[in-house]
């Protein structure tokens, strides 16, 4: 009895062991399996959006390492999640969230290179951390490829192990206890804890399955769970030989709500906006949070009963939200796709519902289905906004010079910047063909934010060169909704070192009217900064002349289509003689635009204009052109005058 109970003890020891250590490398297998599939969803759906080739080609510098922090913070450092890096080929740290391992190699070389090669793969490893046991963590450490447009890194991503493997040995340790006090009853408490270990690992995959597949703000699923659904309808549809409908969702004019109020009421709103949707949609359908203020709906349903669900969906956004005490209308817009009718895949379902989104927003029709029909300019339409931003790193956006004259001395007083695109392969693109597409997305205002500091750069140039000018640049609703223009704007001038009434920013009636008092206040600190302002195409809007007389503008500027018609049309004539002398009552200068010709640029002076500009006087041109052009002009006028 001695002997088979010490036989006993000894075997069910040693396989109580063997269960340790067989238990804690499946909690280990599970957790990097788990950490992988996690950090593949980072590096596939998040980081290629933030990150650019530059952050691996060398280790970032301080303003681009601030941008890095702000976006692992908010998207990558979620619970669990200690560290991030990012590595080039020869495993040198080009970026951590812990800035003393940037510059060094830390990264394993084969499991670099077999991320370089496009697996991803995860390992349990001791990190240096103060104050983790003898200085170190242990975590999950997981090895994920991410390419970029201009090349490729890997990204290191470190979670946590020590809560897994406080469940493990808060668990399994008394397994061993009980193997040595009480061997009978071993094999009766082995199974129940056993049981409670995987409870507790499961519940913990579950909570990280549950982050990779639902948007963390409003709890709903994110794009990966929507595509996933899609393909999953998609079968259901293939196999019972019906229709299923993606409807992407966008709401009208968030970021203006963004910029005015805050990011945290606008998460508030988005919050609100989610909640609404939820209750809206039927059984059997999935919302998902797309990012930003985007979600999407996946439902079986022909393209008529879709539109007829995006109606509803709108419908359920229109009572006012009270946001911070803030009542707020929102608005939306949707695009719609049918399988099989406008694709067979997740890719073109997504592809084509986004395309009648773009669609009805910039026709501001509410909603639209996918028709072959409407791809054509679309499709370019959405191609140019794609190659837009990186147009703008690439400085592809030139700015040309249309010159002003003053009528009374004829010298050249001033110049408006017109922007061009030089694109690689369409060639010169004139405003027309991009401004307006650009200006229904987040880019309005990076393009002015361009178009100001290439202006004022310029100006610079040819007052360092002697030249006694200004300069005006043109400004769109997103830029004099933006509260931070009237700094950007000191900020600039500071930099350049320019007199403020040197710089004129141009603005339409048709901005004005948009939101007259936020406009308001924005021009009103602008003046205080000195800079000068003018109404452009004055006489196209239906603006208040009891309003516009309250603004602090030093100038208005006619509208080429009543310029151009004096000469043959009597009622323009008037409307232009009327307009010189309603500025001059109100103490304004006036500037006429589209002159064309002598008489034209006689007959406005006759009528006391201030300044005039025009292809009479000088086409836009680039700035070595510029005074080519008013030389030439000079030369015309005197030959007249002789």
């Amino acid at each position: 009895m001695l002997r088979f109970a010490v036989v006993t003890a000894l075997c069910l020891g040693l396989g109580g062991s063997a269960i340790i250590v067989f238990t804690r490398h499946l909690n280990t297998v599970e957790a990097e399996r788990t950490a992988a599939k996690h950090a593949q969803f980072l590096g596939q759906e998040i980081l290629p959006e933030k990150l650019r080739a530059s952050d691996f080609a060398r280790p970032v510098g301080p303003s681009r390492r601030k941008q890095l922090d702000r976006v692992f913070l908010r998207r990558v450092l979620l619970p669990g999640t200690v560290l991030v890096t990012l590595s080039r080929r020869d495993r040198l740290v080009t970026y951590s969230t812990d800035h003393n391992l940037i510059g060094r190699r830390i990264a394993s070389a084969s499991r670099t290179k077999q991320a370089l090669g496009g697996t991803v793969t995860s390992e349990v490893t001791s990190i240096p951390v103060p104050g983790g046991e003898d200085g170190s963590l242990k975590v999950l450490r997981s090895y994920v490829p991410l390419v970029l447009a201009r090349g490729k890194g890997v990204v290191a991503i470190h979670q946590d192990y020590g809560p897994i493997e406080k469940a493990a040995r808060a668990t399994l340790l008394p397994v061993a206890g009980i193997l040595e006090i009480v061997l009978v009853l071993l094999f009766a408490l082995l199974l129940p804890l056993l049981v409670r270990v995987t409870r507790r690992l499961s519940r913990y995959a579950e909570r990280i399955q549950h982050q990779a597949l639902h948007d963390e703000l409003t709890a709903l699923p994110n794009r990966l769970h929507f595509r996933t659904e899609i393909a999953r309808g998609l079968e259901t549809a293939r196999g019972k030989d019906s229709s299923l409908a993606v409807l992407v969702l966008d709401l009208d004019r968030f970021k203006e709500i963004n910029k005015t109020l805050g990011h945290p009421s606008g998460d508030e709103l988005l919050e609100a906006c989610a909640a609404r949707l939820l209750e809206a949609i039927p059984d059997g359908a999935l919302l998902a949070r797309l990012g930003g203020d985007e979600f999407g709906v996946v439902v079986s349903m022909t393209a008529g009963e879709a539109s007829a669900l995006a109606e509803e969906l709108r419908g359920a956004l229109q009572a006012p939200f009270l946001v911070r005490d803030v009542p707020l209308v929102v608005e939306a817009s949707a695009g719609i796709s049918t399988f099989p009718e406008n694709g067979v895949g997740v890719d073109a379902l997504l592809q084509t519902a986004d395309a009648a989104l773009y669609i009805a927003k910039d026709r501001r029709v509410g909603v639209v289905v996918y028709d072959d029909a409407l791809e054509g300019s679309t499709a370019t339409a959405l191609t140019l906004l794609s190659e837009f931003r990186p147009a703008l790193e690439r400085k592809e956006l030139i700015l040309h010079f249309q010159p002003q004259i003053a009528l009374v001395s004829g010298a050249v007083t001033g110049a408006e910047a017109l922007v061009r695109w030089q694109h690689p392969e369409r060639g010169l693109l004139q405003p027309g063909e991009f401004v307006p597409f650009v200006e229904r997305t987040g880019a309005s205002t990076a393009l002015s934010d361009y178009v100001l500091a290439e202006a004022a750069s310029q100006l610079r140039s040819w007052l360092r060169g002697g030249l006694d000018l200004g300069v005006a640049v043109n400004l769109t609703m997103f830029d004099l909704l933006d509260t931070s223009l009237p700094e950007k704007i000191s900020a600039l001038l500071a930099s350049t070192g320019l007199e403020p009434h040197r710089l004129e920013l141009e603005i339409t009636e048709r901005v004005i009217m948009g939101d007259p008092q936020r406009v308001r206040e924005v021009v009103e600190r602008l003046k205080s900064i000195g800079v000068r302002l003018a109404i452009d195409d004055f006489g196209t809007g239906y603006s208040s002349l009891s309003y516009l007389k309250t603004l602090p503008v030093y100038v208005i500027k006619i509208d080429r289509s009543f310029v151009m018609g004096m000469g043959a049309n009597e009622s323009d004539a008037a409307i232009v003689r009327s307009t010189i002398d309603l500025a001059h009552n109100l103490g304004l200068a006036v500037v006429a635009e589209g002159v064309e010709d002598e008489v034209t640029l006689e007959e406005l002076a006759r009528c006391g204009c201030d300044f005039a500009q025009g292809y009479f006087i000088g086409r836009p041109c680039d700035a070595e052109a510029f005074w080519a052009s008013v030389s030439d002009f000079q030369d015309r006028r005197e030959a007249s005058a002789a």
